[in-house]
């Protein structure tokens, strides 16, 4: 089976409600994918396909690369490696369709006999527009090694319960969703999303790590009894099941209504109220409901903008609470974004949470400091507060060549006396140069370490060259 993708229904509102209610606490939340730091130059972003278009894209990356433990272990061992990257892409745009598909992988040579065809992956997406509504399917599979330095180790989403997850082996995701909205634009529509999602560890040790699979339901409808006003009722549904010896499988069900208001020209709120239910069997049998209640109000003020918001909700671990002040300014030669707020769960003591996003255009260069926290309760019930604080740097120092520098810390905090905390830590520089036209050299560094309870430390240094290309045609 599939499962399921945590992304909300699309939004079938007026354009001109503000989406407040809908933006995270905190923008930003950068992460190191491998030691790839984003530049402002070498090999073009996917460019956007005008209206009634067809793109195709081939990117081609040649790597050759050193580490002394890449597969984060606790007794190293080296790896030389040759990598060969392959990806394919193509996006075709009419007046209502859009459809997209890539495929990719990699192809590894190495002295320890790992040789074989590597994190493959596949992406399909088709939507369709008609009035004023909206239909769309999305299909995606990707693998990713668990224990290698060089790719995304550790998952970029405070939210996730996958934050920090070093073992050797792989994981694999499958992803199916079916989304649409009416009324978009229009006084009365609204939306839904029915998603599946499935995740298979193989060839791990850790036996935490269960395969899983989520089915989700996440409807919306919404009515604009005013110009000012708009009242609406959503809808969540989602089974998780695990796998496994010790597995707990968890249904989540909630219903909410909402009302939505423009006060003033500049102040905008948000009052929700509904019900919420969890549901266990497995390792623990327990059901708990009760009301729940989120509020917000946004003030915008010239080059700024503040929002105070408040959440109630149920999880296995009882009522978590959260309150959060954020306060957006415009900057000439930026943006900063901050949030200071608290969080609560059952017993627990309370536990503060913060945020940040600051980004600093410099001449023929950027600097960006980015932290998040976020409140989550695992697989197992256990309450952590997951931390991410990103930096970077990027500098051209020519039209043809620059670098960037990329730090990340990831922080798990279990809340629990006898919980395992874990950190990582992910240091990388990335140096291009566009030899010709069409080819560009890459070559960088990367350090990482993690710690976590109970285990012993793990580093892990690699070193790399290689050209890139990436060929487009119509």
């Amino acid at each position: 089976m599939l499962f399921l993708s945590q992304n909300g229904a699309c939004s079938s509102k007026p354009g001109r409600r503000p989406s407040h209610r809908r933006i995270p606490y905190i923008a930003g939340g950068a992460g190191l994918a491998g030691t790839a730091v984003l530049l402002s130059f070498g090999v073009p972003l996917a460019q956007e396909t005008p209206a009634s278009a067809q793109q195709f894209t081939l990117d081609v990356a040649q790597r050759l690369e050193w580490s002394d433990n890449p597969d984060l272990l606790v007794d190293p061992e080296d790896r030389l490696l040759a990598r060969t990257s392959l990806r394919f892409g193509m996006e075709r745009r009419t007046g209502i369709d859009r459809l997209s598909f890539s495929l990719g992988g990699d192809l590894e040579i190495s002295n320890d006999d790992s040789t074989g065809f590597e994190r493959p992956s596949l992406a399909l997406g088709w939507q369709r527009d008609v009035g004023h509504s909206r239909i769309g399917v999305t299909l995606d599979f990707s693998e990713v090694d668990l224990g290698s330095s060089t790719d995304t180790t550790f998952d970029e989403d405070t939210q996730s319960i996958d934050f920090i997850t070093v073992d050797s082996g792989a994981r694999q995701t499958a992803n199916l969703a079916l989304t649409g909205a009416f009324g978009i634009d229009e006084p009365f529509g609204g939306s839904y999303r029915l998603s599946q999602r499935q995740v298979r560890y193989v060839d791990t040790s850790d036996s935490d790590l269960q395969d899983s699979d989520r089915l989700s339901f996440n409807g919306d409808l919404h009515f604009e009894i005013d110009p000012r006003i708009t009242l609406g009722l959503a809808a969540d549904y989602t089974d998780f099941d695990e796998e496994g010896p010790d597995d707990l499988d968890t249904v989540t069900t909630r219903i909410e209504s909402y009302a939505d208001m423009d006060i003033t020209p500049r102040l905008t709120g948000r009052v929700g109220l509904g019900w919420q239910q969890v549901e266990q069997s497995g390792t623990t049998d327990l059901t708990r409901d009760g009301m729940i209640f989120d509020a917000s109000l946004s003030q915008a003020l010239p080059r700024s903008t503040m929002e105070f918001r408040a959440q109630s909700r149920v999880t296995p671990n009882g009522r978590r609470n959260e309150l959060r002040f954020i306060h957006g300014i415009e900057q000439p030669l930026g943006t900063l974004r901050y949030s200071l707020g608290v969080s609560r769960t059952g017993d627990l003591d309370p536990a503060p949470l913060f945020g940040l996003a600051w980004r600093r255009e410099l001449p023929r260069g950027a600097f960006s400091v980015n932290l998040e926290q976020a409140a989550v309760t695992d697989t197992d019930d256990e309450e952590l507060i997951n931390s991410q604080l990103s930096m970077s740097y990027q500098q051209d120092l020519t039209t043809r060549s620059g670098f960037g520098v990329e730090f990340v810390m990831r922080d798990s905090d279990d809340r629990a006396d006898s919980g395992t905390d874990s950190r990582s830590y992910n240091l990388g520089l990335t140096y291009r140069h566009e030899v010709t036209q069409d080819w560009d050299f890459t070559g960088g560094v990367s350090m990482v370490r993690v710690e976590e309870d109970g285990t012993s430390d793990r580093d892990s240094n690699t070193v790399f060259v290689g050209l890139e290309r990436r060929f487009v045609w119509n």
